[in-house]
C-alpha cells in the first residue's frame, strides 16, 4: 500500500520526495495555524519565530494533497 503524507503549505511545491501518486485530500478536524515556534527557519535561539503547522480544531478542516 506504500507510505500517504498529508501535503499542505510547501510541501505542495517541494515535498523533498519524488511521489509515485498524489490525490486531493480534506484533513478534518485540523486547521492551518502559526502555532510551531521555530529557530531553523525563522528567528534564532534566543528569539524563535512562529511558523505554519497543523493545529486540532474539532469544527476545522485544511485542504492539501496526499502523497504516496
Amino acid at each position: 500500500m506504500g507510505l500517504w503524507v498529508f501535503a499542505y503549505g510547501s510541501l505542495l511545491w517541494d515535498p523533498g520526495f519524488a511521489p509515485e501518486e498524489a490525490a486531493r485530500a480534506t484533513l478534518r478536524g485540523y486547521r492551518r495555524a502559526f502555532c510551531m515556534w521555530s529557530i531553523r527557519w525563522r528567528g534564532t535561539d534566543v528569539s524563535p519565530g512562529l511558523v505554519l503547522a497543523l493545529e486540532e480544531d474539532a469544527g476545522a478542516a485544511c485542504e492539501g494533497l496526499a502523497l504516496r
